[in-house]
């Protein structure tokens, strides 16, 4: 991006850019938006996938296994809440239609690259907080979280 002029250098792209955490923090190629929305969303889906792990571990006999029955329904709510709002919601929209989409429809860049940028520290900002809020209130919920079965 030129400081001068404000406007986005199209020779550059997320291959010959410049390395470094900063200019992926900072970056306004919505390819590398698309990237960074994959290694979030992946994350979460490691994180969500070890809670499925426990669920099963726990269900592989009767009677406790690995956890109490207050700590059962805390991982099931995790596993749901992170499965649903940080991998399912924000991967495809966010991160296929941040890489793919411009490049289907022959666009050089999205209509917001600053906004775009945005949403993802929006979706850190909001599992931060859905992670420090299911943490510390001990939501354990567990199958009535969902809407359908409450």
């Amino acid at each position: 991006m030129s400081a001068a002029t404000g406007t986005i250098d199209h020779s550059k792209n997320y291959l010959n850019e410049k390395s470094g955490i900063w200019s992926w923090l900072t970056t306004l190629d919505h390819k590398r938006i698309g990237i960074l929305y994959m290694i979030t969303v992946l994350t979460f889906f490691a994180i969500g996938g070890t809670f499925a792990m426990l669920i099963r571990t726990e269900l592989f006999s009767a009677g406790p296994t690995i956890m109490t029955a207050p700590h059962y329904n805390q991982v099931m709510t995790f596993h749901g809440a992170i499965m649903v709002f940080m991998v399912i919601i924000p991967g495809i929209p966010a991160f296929l239609g941040n890489f793919f989409l411009p490049l289907q429809i022959g666009a050089k860049d999205v209509a917001f690259p600053r906004v775009n940028l945005l949403s993802w520290y929006c979706l850190l900002i909001g599992a931060a907080i859905a992670f420090w809020s299911l943490v510390h209130s001990g939501a354990d919920t567990g199958w009535t979280f969902y809407t359908p079965y409450s």
